[in-house]
């Protein structure tokens, strides 16, 4: 018999099957060492996400902050060609944004006041009035019912908050509004000075790359925001006219619910005739049909008319693009998500043509663009 050697092992022929009186033998162990930079970078990405998801409302805001900037830069840049120095053209611009939102306010704002404080004030005879429209038992009055349960008449202010929340879509305050344009002014103010610096960090062609990104996607914005505010007004001036003369309680409460729904492409529109229609039934139930009646028919009349005449040829986006870019904004960011949604998509072919076309392949990027051509008309 041969002495063991120094492993332990019995000197065994190899491959052969286990002997009577062998050993087991030893279970290796394996070490894994991860280095203590590691933990160092897990922890920052935790860090980071903590961060992230607590300033994702900041986030939002300055999105929209960004939009509304890059609109008021635009009028400034077009004021400097007519021969305007950058200074003057840019308090214009500031001036002109000031004395809009404090005429408004002072205008429209003791006027909501005074319609809210009514509607607070009558709204059991309202409730009482609007049930009496529907027979008890009915799947309207059913429903109508359920919809003035829960908060007491008398808490107006959560009733209101109900009221106001639509589609899990709620007004974010005023104060969040005059913050927005706050910092969209500080944008105009400082913008080119944090944009120079930020265009150091790169070497001279992606700088290039950038600044023609950022002047075509400034286009797409300026023609987005813009449209927008112009069909806002106009669907503000048709409702607050049509309820105005139907004598619809609320109607420049409703009316600015209109426009303020109105950025939110097919959605908006349910969401801002149901208000309209409800407050008409108590009235008549012949005072809302008319009301959903003249709201279908602004309707048609922006998708066909007002939107193409606004809008342009600028976005050219197809129905299905506006419609899922609008459900994964709302998804993703609730209301600023659906208003950053459709600049963000109609920028996309920028993006492709400045920074995709290399890998995309020969001619792809130039097909798309033939292939909108072909369907929205040469751009204008």
């Amino acid at each position: 018999m041969r002495p063991e050697d120094s492993t332990g092992s019995t000197g065994t022929d190899p491959g052969s099957g286990p002997e009577e009186g062998d050993q087991e033998p030893a279970l290796r162990r394996h070490e894994i060492h991860i280095p203590f930079v590691t933990f160092i970078r897990i922890l920052a990405a935790i860090l980071f996400a903590i961060v992230a998801y607590r300033l994702w409302p900041l986030f939002q805001l300055v999105l929209l902050s960004i939009l509304l900037a890059v609109t008021l830069n635009s009028l400034v840049q077009w004021l400097m060609k007519k021969g305007l120095k950058r200074r003057g053209s840019v308090t214009l611009v500031l001036s002109s944004v000031l004395t809009v939102i404090i005429l408004g306010g002072a205008l429209f704002l003791p006027i909501m006041v005074g319609q809210i404080g009514a509607f607070s004030e009558h709204l059991p005879e309202f409730r009482d009035h609007l049930l009496s429209q529907f027979a008890p038992g009915t799947f309207f009055h059913q429903t109508l019912a359920k919809a003035f349960e829960g908060p007491a008449l008398a808490d107006f202010d959560t009733w209101l908050g109900r009221f106001l929340t639509l589609g899990g879509i709620a007004f974010t305050g005023v104060t969040q509004l005059v913050l927005l344009v706050m910092i969209a002014l500080y944008f105009v103010v400082d913008g080119g000075r944090t944009y120079r610096w930020f265009l150091a960090f790169f070497p001279p062609l992606t700088r290039r790359k950038i600044h023609h990104t950022s002047e075509d996607i400034s286009g797409v914005i300026f023609n987005y925001v813009g449209g927008q505010a112009i069909t806002s007004a106009l669907v503000m001036v048709y409702t607050f006219g049509v309820l105005s003369l139907l004598h619809v309680p609320g109607a420049l409460m409703l009316s600015i619910i209109a426009a303020f729904f109105d950025v939110l492409p097919m959605l908006g529109f349910f969401l801002l005739t149901a208000p309209a229609f409800l407050m008409a039934l108590s009235i008549s139930l012949r005072t809302a049909l008319i009301v959903l009646a003249l709201y279908v028919l602004y309707a048609a009349l922006e998708t066909y008319f007002i939107v193409p005449k606004v809008y342009g040829k600028s976005l050219r986006l197809s129905t299905l693009s506006v419609l899922l870019g609008l459900l994964v904004g709302s998804l993703l960011a609730g209301v600023p998500g659906a208003l950053a949604a459709l600049p963000l998509i109609a920028s996309y072919s920028v993006i492709e043509r400045i920074w995709l076309k290399h890998y995309l392949g020969e001619g792809v990027a130039e097909k798309h663009e033939m292939q909108k051509d072909r369907e929205f008309g040469e751009k204008s």
